[in-house]
């Protein structure tokens, strides 16, 4: 199974990769994007710098010299970039950039772009998901998806997955180790997309989407997730 990590840094991406890599018959490819609406030459500029500066920086640079880390210089949407994901004849993207993708770009991927959410779906899609669902009193968790150009909307889903966040005292601490779980629920829908053993669970839109919470309300779950411990 080709596979592409979009990401912003190459950091956070070798993270995933040291994760996906050992997924049997996996083809795992850094494809670094550019930040923002920085230039070509800056966003190359950018990402040669980071590739130097950062701890690593020899596993870095050996990923570089063996074709497994590809600097992409245009935006996502570009279409010289969508051209260039196609003949890279990926199956999967995983998803670790700031971009909302639109469909020629999600296209390029035989099956789609895998995305992380911190949040059981269908039921809580949007913003402050994890908020919204400890003031609900309902179950934390993560939704590995493939996305569509809406919000949280993707159809297919591919892990579900309940998380105790008990250990944590605060939420910004719950919210930490939900996202640093990323890694890991990439290489765990990987292995159920590869293993083929089940039928893909369907997010119905039945659920509701939520926006960012006030703070008031934000520091009422903050009581809650002390309060329940």
């Amino acid at each position: 199974m080709r596979t592409g990590i979009l990401a912003n840094s190459l950091t956070a991406a070798i993270k995933i990769y040291n994760q996906v890599k050992t997924v049997p018959d996996c083809d795992v490819f850094i494809l670094l994007c550019p930040v923002g609406q920085e230039s070509r030459l800056r966003g190359v500029a950018g990402h040669l710098a980071r590739l130097g500066l950062r701890s690593g920086r020899l596993r870095s640079l050996s990923l570089l010299m063996r074709g497994r880390v590809l600097l992409l210089d245009r935006p996502l949407d570009d279409q010289r970039t969508v051209d260039r994901l196609a003949k890279l004849k990926l199956d999967v993207g995983l998803h670790r950039t700031g971009s909302i993708y639109k469909i020629p770009t999600i296209n390029a991927f035989r099956l789609g772009i895998l995305n992380p959410h911190i949040g059981l779906l269908p039921e809580y899609r949007g913003r402050n998901v994890l908020e919204w669902t400890l003031l609900e009193g309902g179950k934390v968790g993560i939704t590995v998806f493939f996305v569509d150009d809406g919000i949280d909307t993707g159809e297919r889903i591919v892990l579900r997955e309940e998380i105790d966040i008990s250990h944590c005292r605060t939420l910004e601490e719950a919210k930490e180790f939900l996202f640093s779980l990323d890694a890991v629920s990439f290489r765990r829908a990987l292995e159920t997309l590869r293993s083929g053993e089940r039928e893909l669970e369907l997010n119905d839109g039945s659920g509701r989407r939520f926006y960012v919470m006030s703070k008031l309300f934000r520091d009422v779950v903050q009581q809650l997730l002390v309060a329940n411990k």
